[in-house]
């Protein structure tokens, strides 16, 4: 199988696979995304799912039509299926565009089974499109447990089984003795994170980081204090580590305009634990507060505890600083 795979599809719908294949982090050694990878991939770990998907949707339609006379049963079936692809294939001439791919060896096997076996009635390229589409259509974290499928059943099989792992993350850096809280989406369902303990302190990794994953014999085993600082952390964004200095609630005046700001910013917003007139209570990291009130200026105030507001006040200082420096030029 050494020829491309050609098929039209929405600029939308390419566009959303090219965003994935960068936010995975399916990358040559360059840096650069490598969409060649990612799509056989993805034909790779998701074809199977969909196959299945179709085969339910075909069985229910087979009872829709039970009522339909033996003779005409067939070619109802038939032609409803080529409705339903034809609605699901659907591409708008003025909006679509080529997207081509080469199989690799990765994806040999799987190629040949969709064509020999599961292609029926339809062109290999029609087939590709709708699962894609299929794909597209689910919610980012989910997709990125489709794309590192793999090191996703992996984790789940430490979880269950309650063992250490060894990991090496993307940067290079090995993990040793890795004992697993939980696999969480962030809230706003963009990636997942993998929340844990190792070599005396947690971790937070994200899923798409991890480039290989050994499970050991070693029990998982986490220390109770740490455990309450996981659960902290789940509850309030995995993606935001919290540490043993988190101990102390965050507090944070907000002008009427800061009060708009936060219902509008939904991205990476803490959830107050109380309200009390201007005063917003948070129990999340220090990290979390500092990155989502940073946007707000000078309609939020961090009024405890010190330490953090002094942090953010820093922050405010040297950004005023360096436009001060830049625009007294002009004056």
């Amino acid at each position: 199988m050494d020829e491309k795979i050609k098929i039209s599809l929405p600029k939308s719908d390419l566009e959303v696979l090219q965003k994935d294949c960068s936010d995975f982090r399916i990358i040559k050694e360059n840096g650069k995304p490598n969409m060649n990878a990612f799509l056989n991939t993805l034909i790779v770990n998701f074809y199977e799912t969909f196959s299945a998907q179709e085969e339910t949707l075909h069985e229910d339609l087979k009872n829709a039509i039970s009522i339909v006379p033996e003779y005409y049963k067939s070619k109802v079936f038939d032609n409803v299926i080529k409705v339903l692809t034809k609605k699901a294939d659907g591409v708008n001439d003025k909006k679509s565009t080529t997207l081509s791919f080469k199989p690799t060896k990765i994806s040999e096997k799987a190629m040949l089974h969709i064509e020999q076996v599961i292609l029926q009635n339809e062109s290999i390229s029609s087939f590709y499109r709708r699962m894609f589409s299929a794909y597209i259509h689910k919610p980012k974290n989910e997709r990125e447990k489709i794309i590192h499928k793999e090191n996703f059943d992996l984790l789940q099989k430490a979880l269950a089984n309650k063992v250490q792992i060894c990991a090496q993350i993307d940067s290079g850096k090995i993990i040793n003795n890795l004992s697993i809280f939980t696999i969480s989406a962030s809230k706003d369902e963009l990636f997942n994170y993998v929340l844990g303990y190792a070599n005396d302190n947690n971790a937070t990794v994200r899923l798409a980081k991890f480039k290989t994953i050994t499970l050991l014999s070693s029990p998982a085993s986490i220390p109770e204090e740490n455990v309450k600082l996981l659960e902290r952390q789940l509850a309030c964004a995995p993606q935001y580590p919290m540490f043993k200095s988190d101990k102390h609630l965050i507090k944070v005046e907000l002008t009427e305009k800061g009060k708009k700001l936060f219902d509008r910013i939904y991205l990476y917003r803490p959830t107050p634990i109380s309200i009390e007139g201007d005063v917003y209570t948070f129990d999340c990291s220090a990290g979390q507060a500092l990155y989502y009130f940073e946007r707000f200026g000078d309609h939020a105030l961090i009024t405890s505890p010190k330490k953090l507001g002094i942090s953010m006040r820093d922050y405010h200082y040297f950004a005023l600083k360096k436009y001060k420096s830049f625009y007294n030029k002009d004056l």
